[in-house]
């Protein structure tokens, strides 16, 4: 067929251009420019996105941003420094607000004699949500804590806006509208942002992730220092509800023997002398198990899984309660036969239902138990013992309350002969007006067969 706007070129919604030319429809391929591979200075790989147009692709360098022990951070963009500020401190904020995105580390003493504190907790502003991640371990059974606007809800949970789940080792918090995930061990985070959404305007103890490591060290009005632990200090949240003791000072270094768990990760400088000085100043091997799994969480990031809790003699186990089962290395998308699951992975990437669930990055896997029955849906209701059960789209989980019965108004039986009495109608119970049941006794049959 022929057109009649000349030179008028729109896209076909299939990566090609429409365009008219001298009254013939002429099809082009969209011309997509060359991928170029960026060096990132984080050492992480770079990651293949695709444009608003989902036609072309082009590579980014990724915006992660860890903390780990007592505690040691690496900001966006790969610098390493140790910090041991016992408040609680901004780690992301934006420096233009766009979503209202930031996150606060807790820090607190974890009990060491040079005074060295450790992440107690997470606290994630997103929008008007105020999302707390800690942690708790009761008889060597670890139990992820989140906490919506105050209150806390049961893993995994999952509304419009996000998304939180936990593979019973670690919590798990994702934005997809801006990209964002944020994990939480206890002794351990992780903060990755999208490199489209926040490149450029980040600041905090994790630094501006612009794959350039001399502006890192950003203090709260704008000044660079040459020094990240100098800076980390600055960062500290002021407000009511911080109560932040005078600092202990850090003494110099002691001298420390290596510790042979520390070994396993010797071909890391930075992990190796983070594991050394933990171990050394807290007075635990346990404590280097948070550098190794750190260590591990970075060899998965670049896509080799490593089975490195057995390779501690038992210093680093990890007990799952039952009837979860722990595995160091399991598969990307895991079997499930809940049939919603498959729905669930589809829309979000990652399973949030019964039957077996990741970690998405370590991919340390344990089997979860039954939540709502697969034969009902999100806020479906229905009848179980007398009590109305709902299954909830954001815990994922089944809450019931008793049935509300009617309330009948007042019976009177005035009828002659009538007696009220109540029978239960379904699981409700019910007064109703019943003819009295009267004996007749017969002196002439009871005569004939006395005789």
């Amino acid at each position: 067929h022929g057109c009649k706007d000349n030179n008028e070129t729109i896209p076909d919604g299939k990566c090609a251009n429409i365009t008219c030319i001298n009254g013939i429809i002429k099809h082009e391929h969209v011309h997509c420019e060359p991928t170029v591979l960026p060096v990132c200075v984080n050492n992480h790989k770079p990651q293949k996105v695709n444009d608003s147009s989902r036609c072309c692709s082009q590579y980014e360098c990724q915006c992660i941003c860890t903390g780990f022990g007592d505690p040691h951070y690496i900001t966006f963009d790969g610098t390493y420094y140790p910090f041991q500020g016992n408040c609680s401190y901004v780690l992301v904020k934006e420096i233009h607000p766009k979503y209202n995105f930031s996150v606060i580390i807790n820090n607190v003493y974890c009990g060491s004699e040079d005074g060295l504190s450790c992440p107690k907790s997470l606290i994630v502003y997103y929008k008007s949500y105020v999302i707390t991640m800690s942690q708790k371990i009761s008889n060597g059974i670890v139990t992820n804590l989140i906490y919506i606007n105050h209150k806390r809800e049961k893993l995994p949970y999952m509304n419009k806006d996000f998304r939180v789940t936990d593979n019973g080792i670690e919590s798990l918090l994702v934005i997809p509208e801006i990209g964002a995930q944020v994990t939480f061990t206890g002794m351990m985070f992780f903060i990755n942002l999208s490199w489209q959404n926040f490149h450029g305007n980040t600041e905090g103890q994790c630094g501006t992730c612009d794959n350039n490591r001399t502006d890192d060290c950003r203090l709260p009005n704008g000044t660079l220092i040459s020094s990240c632990q100098k800076m980390a200090p600055f960062w500290q949240v002021q407000d009511n509800d911080s109560y932040c003791p005078p600092p202990v000072p850090v003494p110099t270094p002691k001298p420390c023997t290596p510790s042979p768990i520390c070994k396993i990760i010797s071909s890391n400088l930075i992990f190796f002398i983070a594991c050394n000085f933990d171990v050394c100043h807290m007075n635990s091997t346990w404590i280097g198990c948070v550098s190794l799994q750190m260590y591990a969480e970075q060899c998965a990031l670049a896509g080799v899984c490593i089975d490195w809790r057995g390779a501690t003699n038992g210093v680093c186990g990890f007990k799952c309660e039952a009837p979860a089962v722990y595995k160091p290395c399991g598969p990307q998308v895991a079997p499930t036969c809940d049939a919603r699951y498959s729905e669930i992975k589809h829309t979000y990437t990652i399973p949030l239902k019964k039957g077996l669930k990741i970690n998405h990055i370590s991919k340390e896997i344990m089997f979860l138990k039954h939540m709502c029955p697969a034969s009902y849906f999100y806020f479906e209701t229905w009848v179980a013992d007398c009590k109305n059960c709902t299954c909830n789209a954001d815990s994922l989980t089944v809450s019931c309350k008793a049935l509300t019965c009617p309330t009948q108004e007042p019976l009177i039986c005035d009828q002659k002969g009538q007696l009220e009495i109540t029978e239960t109608i379904g699981c409700c119970q019910k007064a109703i007006c019943e003819p009295k049941k009267v004996c007749v006794f017969n002196i002439s049959e009871y005569m004939v067969r006395l005789f």
